[in-house]
């Protein structure tokens, strides 16, 4: 490796970490935020919140590292561009072909590790996030809802009661919503608790007492009152493993040898990643171009912009798969092909006009 190799590789990993570590603290407070949210709800116990965040943090890197990288070669030839420190190089003799070899390099290291992530890693951290929220889920003390809020449940129930009694903990002035095709559900109760054992994913139940029913249709032609003193709702049903779950979570290899749409698009995404981290890092080339006095950072808008259009496109391209509006080929890789296309002929245009 030469001395130019080595001092732009240096060059360019300095910034490729920053903007890495950058974004994982970003993502990782906004998802902290959340998750926190729901602690002071009492809808999660606290010990679970760093857990949940270090996982999906992992999940996010293979997003991450692709716009880190592409920003990383932005800002780094950017920054020799207008320091005339490029033009130099083309002086002495170095074509931009050797420039784009040495990013090209680069990307493909970054390129590697995410497609470790994607592939092996992410089927992984899926499952573990998956347990950790359902284990979340089972520790959680549900006497610990406060008064005052508003609780919705995984199948839409609405629960809201106005104040907790001190000597039996129960709660008092209960409001309870819940939807069906046919009908919504009305019921307002004395008080209610929870069953003081829980079996470990099992569903959760409600005991209502003094409880008014009412029960309206959908068009309004209805109207039925229900009084009942001993009334059991079941507010939690036992978690099972959702067709999400199983797709994210699920073995690479066994993606590969599904014919559902859903598969197609979830495997074609993890093979997909590596190759929008290679293309993104080679499209930093060509738009870190910035003349003199300009500024180092004048292309970072830009640069964001086009990730941002890649990843909606992507993204939507992925949707289309699930859904069958699109088949296996072209599947979601005519987004990359279009990207290729752009990368290339901006690269030849570098080339050949440097």
């Amino acid at each position: 490796m030469s001395i130019l190799d080595r001092y732009l590789s240096r060059e360019c990993a300095k910034p490729l970490l920053i903007f890495c570590v950058g974004l994982l603290l970003l993502f990782a407070n906004f998802t902290a935020i959340r998750y926190l949210n729901q602690v002071a709800d009492g809808m999660m116990p606290f010990q679970s919140v760093l857990p949940l965040v270090l996982v999906r943090a992992v999940v996010a890197l293979e997003l991450l590292l692709p716009i880190a990288l592409h920003l990383s070669v932005v800002v780094t030839l950017g920054r020799l561009y207008t320091d005339s420190e490029i033009s130099a190089l083309f002086g002495s003799g170095i074509s931009p072909a050797r420039i784009i070899r040495i990013v090209c390099a680069g990307s493909l290291v970054v390129t590697g590790l995410v497609a470790y992530l994607s592939i092996s890693v992410r089927p992984w951290a899926n499952g573990t996030r998956y347990r950790l929220e359902r284990q979340a889920v089972t520790e959680i003390d549900l006497n610990d809802m406060q008064p005052g809020h508003f609780y919705e449940n995984s199948s839409g129930t609405v629960l809201f009661f106005q104040q907790r009694d001190q000597s039996s903990d129960r709660m008092q002035k209960v409001f309870i919503q819940s939807r069906s095709e046919d009908r919504v559900r009305l019921v307002w109760a004395e008080d209610a608790y929870y069953p003081a054992f829980v079996e470990a994913g099992a569903g959760r139940t409600l005991i209502c007492s003094g409880a008014q029913i009412y029960e309206l249709s959908r068009n309004h032609s209805a109207v039925r009152q229900v009084t009942s003193d001993g009334l059991v709702i079941e507010w939690e049903q036992p978690r099972v493993l959702s067709e999400e779950y199983k797709r994210k979570a699920a073995p690479t290899w066994q993606l590969a040898r599904s014919n559902v749409p859903k598969d197609i698009a979830e495997f074609q995404w993890r093979l997909s990643t590596p190759v929008a981290a290679f293309l993104m890092g080679l499209l930093g080339f060509p738009l870190s171009r910035a003349k003199a006095r300009q500024g180092k950072y004048a292309k970072l808008f830009v640069s964001v912009l086009c990730y941002v259009g890649f990843y909606n496109l992507s993204m939507m391209a992925k949707t289309w798969v699930e859904q069958g509006v699109v088949g296996t080929i072209p599947g979601i890789w005519w987004v990359h092909l279009l990207l290729g296309i752009l990368v290339a002929s901006l690269l030849w245009r570098g080339v050949k006009h440097p």
